[in-house]
């Protein structure tokens, strides 16, 4: 029996999943499982992202959406609205809070007995889309949210679990082809965003699932 892959978080990970028949919506998570079936893996890939989640919304429905699956595999991609709600709305997750409820979830993760965990890098590319209502805060986002993504990286070392790097290869790609190419209001990645977050996270998989592991 293959692996049951879930993958948790916000709009990136959501990608309108309620209107697909399959229910992974249209961005990396439908890569991921595209690029799974191409390899002949077998692995049942679920997606439970909701649309302006923050890490207290995935810790009020992590029962429902996460432990009752039975996970063998669980991708957890959350962080960026927490900075953007304080940006906009001035209700700011202090970094403190953001990791002691971040590390909650992930200890009732591996108390559960989920093998495998991997925790997804929110990224930020600076933008000017007047529509966007985070546009005139690009350096209040940068800062914000350089505070809270160290931290996943710490939480993924500290609870054995992969770290996904992105805000590095965005930056990356933002400086060859552009921001609007990668990510035009600065946080939904475009179709080529969303191929660089799903090869990112396959070889993050594949790492964590290498033989020997």
């Amino acid at each position: 029996m293959g692996e049951t892959i879930l993958f948790i978080g916000d709009s990136i990970t959501d990608c309108s999943r309620g209107a697909d028949k399959l229910g992974l919506g249209g961005g990396y998570v439908d890569a991921v499982a595209t690029r799974l079936r191409e390899r002949g893996d077998d692995a049942v890939v679920r997606n439970t992202g909701i649309a302006g989640n923050r890490i207290a919304h995935l810790q009020e429905r992590w029962q429902a959406d996460v432990l009752d699956h039975a996970p063998t595999a669980l991708s957890v991609y959350i962080g960026v609205n927490d900075t953007l709600v304080a940006f906009w709305e001035g209700r700011p997750t202090p970094p403190k809070l953001f990791e002691e409820r971040y590390a909650d979830v992930l200890a009732q993760a591996v108390a559960a007995g989920v093998p495998r965990i991997l925790l997804v890098e929110p990224f930020y590319v600076d933008t000017e889309q007047a529509a966007a209502p985070w546009a005139r805060g690009n350096a209040f986002v940068r800062e914000d949210l350089d505070r809270k993504r160290p931290i996943v990286r710490a939480l993924a070392e500290r609870f054995g679990a992969a770290f996904v790097p992105l805000q590095a290869p965005v930056d990356a790609a933002v400086a060859e082809r552009g921001p609007a190419v990668l990510a035009q209001d600065g946080v939904h990645p475009s179709a080529l965003g969303h191929r660089l977050i799903a090869e990112r996270w396959l070889a993050a998989y594949d790492a964590l699932t290498a033989p020997g592991r």
